[in-house]
């Protein structure tokens, strides 16, 4: 290649360079979003008959994500197209606009500016295919009433009342979304009765799906005269479809029946009253029946099972083991806490098993008290779950026994001379004081497997290390009061309007209310088919909106006081 021809290729090449069009880069970085200037129909505009919207601003923009971002009440379905043209959004609908009817168009950030991406904020659309815009409004938060949390990017749904109205097969009609605080506002409605509801909405058909996602719903019609309304809105996690069994069959040394979903209770019994049937559940919606019929091929039994929405199954069925079988999974039994309350001189404490219990041995727990002295248990110092899956160990102590007093054992755990092999190994044979043994063979299953041994030292709890709450509710209702800890797991509770709690550690605690309308002492989900709501719930808030309560040692907060018009305000 020539001097010449060099020179040439290189004009080229800057040419071509120069061509591209790419984003400017440096300055100052554009914060701004797109500004209307105009739109065709403008907003609130009557005796609109056109399927196309046209949206005029004030820079170049782009169309984000339209059929997710966008929302058209009432609904038109997802037919719609948005083409950004320059500075202009053209919005074809491409349905059929009922008359006399006022639609409302949210663009949320559905227009984007075309450098940073800068959504047009707050833009709304109104516009009616008849002689007046409907003006009246339903608004609120959707919030978790176990947690007392907004929830933000629901979908809160009105439909015209009708009592054929199913949320789980219907899509929505007026349709909005909740903001980062859990608001909401369904704007431009006519007067009128509308059920109203809120819901994840993670597959974006518009229509409730139980199975995974959470929603609520308003009990009574909604109606608007002259005035809009406020709802908050509950929404939990509560499976509406129908109970059904999917199968009962052997597996492994088991029999288990499977439903459809989550099983609120059931019963198992035998049509032979000589023999008596054992299960648990494996899981929410799987019943184990455990094989205590060695010497029958089968049983008649006769199933009950009931769901969170009160959905029933009655049905006689066939209990058969597989006798070929040998895999049996391993029962072991877990101490989940004891405590030693010095205040009252009560142990308390908790034992968890992988399977039913059979039998306990209660007379062969004990602990060492001195090389002497041993605490023994009795049968009226434990009781054992429905399922006897759970053992509550709960026995009175005489007052001169507090566990603080180590003796014996001292000069052994603190030894400053190195053991030899063989002391360590005396050492590790020495029952420690204070110490609670349960020993191997003292706990077994319906399968006659046993739990190793147990030993756990004792938590003393003292007036010094632990406060106490005190909590007053202001109601002629009956009430449940929780104490939480931070992960919203309860603590303690009371089903009295006047509760104190005693010997919790330090921590920042949270105090839950439920209003127990139907007294059964828990507190209960709703039902939509019944419109019932679920039951409501306070939270203690102090003066200036906080919930969180911070107890330290040796501290006694209260009486805190909660109104009926928490309830009321909630969230």
């Amino acid at each position: 290649m020539n001097r010449s021809q060099f020179y040439i290729a290189c004009l080229i090449l800057l040419f071509i360079q120069c061509a591209k069009q790419t984003q400017p880069t440096g300055g100052i970085k554009d914060e701004i979003p797109p500004k209307l200037l105009r739109s065709n129909p403008p907003d609130r505009q009557t005796n609109f008959n056109k399927n196309e919207i046209e949206l005029v601003f004030d820079e170049m923009v782009q169309v984000n994500s339209a059929r997710e971002q966008l929302i058209v009440t009432p609904t038109i379905g997802k037919k719609f197209e948005a083409e950004a043209r320059k500075n202009k959004v053209v919005l074809k609908l491409n349905a059929d606009l009922k008359e006399n009817t006022t639609y409302t168009i949210s663009f949320r950030e559905a227009i984007q500016d075309i450098t940073e991406r800068n959504s047009v904020e707050n833009l709304k659309l109104a516009f009616s295919t008849g002689e007046a815009i409907d003006s009246l409004s339903i608004h609120g938060i959707v919030y978790n009433p176990l947690e007392g949390k907004p929830l933000k990017n629901y979908t809160v749904a009105a439909v015209v009342h009708h009592d054929t109205i199913n949320i789980f097969k219907h899509e929505a009609q007026w349709i909005t979304l909740t903001n980062e605080k859990g608001e909401y506002s369904l704007d431009n409605l006519k007067a009128g009765a509308y059920i109203l509801y809120a819901f994840e909405d993670k597959n974006k058909n518009l229509i409730v799906d139980s199975k995974s996602e959470s929603y609520g719903f308003i009990g009574d019609s909604v109606v608007l005269t002259t005035e809009n309304q406020k709802k908050n809105i509950p929404a939990v996690r509560l499976d509406a479809r129908d109970l059904k069994l999917i199968s009962a069959r052997p597996i492994a040394t088991y029999f288990n029946i499977r439903t459809t979903k989550g099983i609120k209770e059931y019963s198992l019994n035998s049509r032979d009253i000589e023999t008596r049937i054992y299960s648990d559940l494996e899981d929410a919606s799987t019943i184990r029946v455990y094989n205590t019929i060695n010497d029958i091929d089968s049983i008649a039994v006769q199933l009950h099972v009931l769901d969170s929405i009160d959905n029933k199954i009655d049905t006689a069925l066939y209990v058969k083991f597989d006798k070929r079988s040998t895999s049996r999974e391993k029962f072991t039994a877990k101490l989940e806490y004891l405590d030693f309350l010095k205040n009252k001189s009560i142990l308390k404490g908790e034992i968890t098993f992988t399977k039913p219990l059979e039998i306990i041995l209660i007379d062969s727990f004990y602990i060492k008290l001195d090389s002497v002295n041993r605490l023994t248990f009795a049968k009226d110092d434990y009781k054992l779950s429905k399922r006897n899956t759970l053992l509550t160990l709960e026995k009175s102590l005489p007052k001169e026994i507090d566990f603080i007093q180590v003796q014996g054992s001292k000069a052994r755990t603190n030894r400053e001379v190195k053991a030899t092999k063989e002391e360590e190994k005396q050492e590790k044979q020495i029952i420690p004081y204070n110490h609670l043994i349960i020993p191997k063979g003292a706990l077994q299953s319906l399968e006659k497997d046993t739990a190793s041994t147990i030993q756990s030292s004792i938590k003393i709890i003292t007036p010094e290390n632990s406060g106490t709450l005190i909590i007053e509710v202001k109601t002629k209702e009956q009430v449940v009061i929780q104490v939480l800890n931070k992960t919203f797991k309860v603590i303690q509770s009371s089903n009295s309007a006047k509760a104190r709690f005693e010997n919790l550690p330090p921590a920042d605690y949270l105090v839950r209310v439920i209003t127990d309308k139907n007294g059964n002492g828990i507190w209960d989900a709703g039902n939509f088919f019944t419109r019932q709501e679920p039951e409501p719930i306070a939270f203690y808030k102090n003066e200036k909106g906080v919930p969180t309560i911070n107890l330290k040692a040796n501290w006694e907060v209260g009486p805190l006081l909660i109104s009926d018009q928490q309830f009321v305000d909630n969230p």
